[in-house]
């Protein structure tokens, strides 16, 4: 998810239990080069240019790390105009963390960018991403996995109950409207977290992508839902359809209530309700749907 939903990436330099037990897991990983990072429901050890190690905690760690695992192994890198994680060994799991072994993706990270330098690169990984076929025998998460899949209306239901009348009943409104425009919809692959914070840059051009956690088969305007977050529904709109832009806006209107959906099956109050916190400042000032167009870009 873009880390204006997560509100809490950035480095951590105290490694914990997991990862000293990992160095004795996988002793031969390149541990004198770790540089620690902290996602919104991960912990990261880059291992230099060689791999990077990701750690989950909370209840669901097993079945969090095995399904991002098999998302990983439902695509093959090979023949695409960029690269993607590979998974380098099986999941090991901990006492109350997994962790998970992947290939280094490199590239530049370029989350500033402006909308015209990013637009038609970012139009081909969409075009590349609506043409993916899960290889036989392997199958990608359900869509919204990671916030509760079917269940995840019924936990927007649970946590938005705290929430000011016309914000409970907004947020009801937002997951009915999501569930309604996918049922018509042909499913593609989408990545499912398509922000610029997860495209990695080389030159002009898109060199890898990476975080395919919530890759599934779903609608294709959630992998425009981030970018319009970013630049807005009119930038958009440059490179999708109009009517694909119309349902990108009621994902984006969405995706605080899945972080906090995501928060509340980990346990994570504190980032649960900094997401529906966000959910109630935009709400409030009108941009749910649609932030408008990125200052100075």
């Amino acid at each position: 998810m873009d880390s204006a939903e997560a509100g809490r990436s950035g480095t951590d330099s105290s490694p914990g239990a997991a990862w000293t037990a990992l160095h004795s897991v996988w002793p031969d990983l390149a541990w004198d080069e770790v540089h620690f990072r902290r996602g919104a429901f991960h912990h990261v050890a880059v291992l230099g240019e060689t791999a990077v190690v990701r750690v989950v905690y909370g209840p669901r760690h097993v079945q969090s790390t095995e399904g991002e695992a098999g998302n990983l192994a439902a695509f093959t890198p090979a023949g695409l105009p960029f690269l993607i994680p590979e998974m380098l060994r099986p999941p090991f799991h901990g006492p109350n963390w997994s962790a998970q072994l992947n290939s280094y993706v490199p590239g530049d990270h370029r989350p500033l960018e402006a909308w015209t330098a990013v637009r038609e690169p970012l139009a081909k990984v969409l075009a590349v991403l609506g043409g993916l076929i899960p290889l036989p025998g392997r199958r990608l998460r359900p869509v919204r996995a990671w916030c509760g899949a079917g269940e995840w209306p019924a936990l927007v239901a649970g946590i938005t109950v705290t929430l000011p009348g016309r914000e409970a009943r907004a947020a009801a409104r937002v997951v009915a409207d999501v569930l309604a425009a996918e049922e018509a919809v042909a499913p593609t692959v989408v990545h499912g977290d398509l922000g610029l914070h997860n495209v990695l840059w080389e030159g002009s051009g898109v060199s890898g992508l990476v975080d395919f956690d919530n890759a599934c088969l779903g609608d294709p305007a959630m992998d425009l839902a981030p970018l319009l977050g970013a630049f807005g529904a009119a930038a958009v709109t440059e490179i999708a359809d109009p009517e694909v832009v119309a349902r990108a806006q009621l994902h984006r209107a969405s995706l605080s209530l899945q972080v906090a959906a995501a928060a509340e099956l980990a346990g994570d109050g504190e980032l649960c309700s900094f997401a529906l916190g966000n959910f109630s400042d935009r709400f409030r000032s009108g941009t749910l749907y649609d932030p408008g167009p990125r200052r100075g870009g």
